[in-house]
């Protein structure tokens, strides 16, 4: 039941008939008994319409998806240090002004977290391997760079991390924007899968494997071992041909709806400053997993 209390939230970008953003969130309302709701704002011209429609009809905060995301972080006076980085934002708020922030990176790594810390622990000498050199990789570099800085003050520092894409340039860039660590290196193909048995985690970040993109896959179903553990951020379909493969040979899998699932997450504690229950998430998992399988 709605009222003239009740918050307005939501997701801006285009196309959107896919987006499982308002599963999320209006769940979390429910769960929580917070008072907001959730829409859709679909439209191909943002950019050209801007912010105005949306601060004049009294939304609180939205999401925000391709191709914006640029776009996005340019409207906002005040940035955080991640959007900062990417020159890219998820999210922007309209409390006080307009904030924008990234949660992209918080979900990819609190997924990897989740199924095993160990992961992401900079102590501990094997090697992570990122695929792809996109925006998704950006954000989720930024955030294990946060993460493996973070705990080197408790260990000394073993863990390093390679990207693997074809893009140079792109790589250049992402080196270039985390300030060229020592822990990041960018090693050929061959060289990765001369050494496979170095990597624990493997990130696949690129569209390859999502429902109606093709394409020759970086890596073959022969490099992985039931030594690693696949995240491959593509949820639709549930399970990529990469996935299939990796679990042929035993591969500990983090599904890639998972990343979705804690980004948004992020984004609803930002918009209502609420601490969440761990049911209320486990509905929300539920929910989710529940509407993608009726997708296929």
């Amino acid at each position: 039941m709605y009222s003239k209390h009740t918050e307005i939230f939501g997701i801006l970008g285009f196309p959107l008939g896919h987006t499982l953003s308002p599963w999320i969130h209006n769940t979390l309302f429910k769960q929580s008994g917070y008072d907001g709701v959730y829409l859709v704002f679909e439209n191909e011209h943002w950019k050209q319409i801007g912010l105005k429609p949306l601060l004049d009809l009294g939304v609180k905060g939205v999401s925000v998806t391709i191709p914006f995301k640029e776009w996005a972080y340019t409207q906002a006076n005040e940035v955080c240090e991640a959007s900062k980085t990417m020159a890219a934002s998820n999210t922007l708020l309209f409390r006080n002004g307009i904030s924008a922030v990234n949660t992209d990176g918080t979900g990819a790594l609190e997924s990897i977290k989740q199924m095993n810390s160990d992961l992401v622990n900079s102590g501990i000498e094997k090697k992570i391997l990122v695929l792809g050199s996109g925006g998704s990789a950006k954000g989720i570099l930024f955030a294990i760079a946060k993460e493996l800085e973070g705990n080197h003050k408790k260990h000394s520092f073993k863990r390093k991390v390679h990207i693997l894409a074809r893009n140079k340039e792109a790589k250049n860039e992402i080196e270039q924007s985390l300030g060229k660590p020592f822990w990041l290196e960018q090693p050929s193909k061959e060289e990765v899968i001369q050494n496979k048995e170095d990597y624990d985690l493997i990130i696949h970040t690129t569209p390859l494997g999502m429902k109606g993109v093709g394409g020759e896959p970086i890596l073959d179903s022969h490099f992985f071992t039931k030594k690693h553990t696949l995240f491959d951020i593509v949820y639709n379909p549930l399970e990529t041909d990469l996935v299939k493969e990796a679990k042929k040979k035993k591969a500990e899998i983090i599904p890639g709806y998972h990343m979705l699932l804690y980004q948004g997450i992020r984004q609803f504690e930002l918009f209502t400053g609420e601490t969440l229950k761990k049911k209320w998430i486990q509905k929300v998992e539920s929910i989710l997993l529940k509407e993608l399988k009726n997708r296929k």
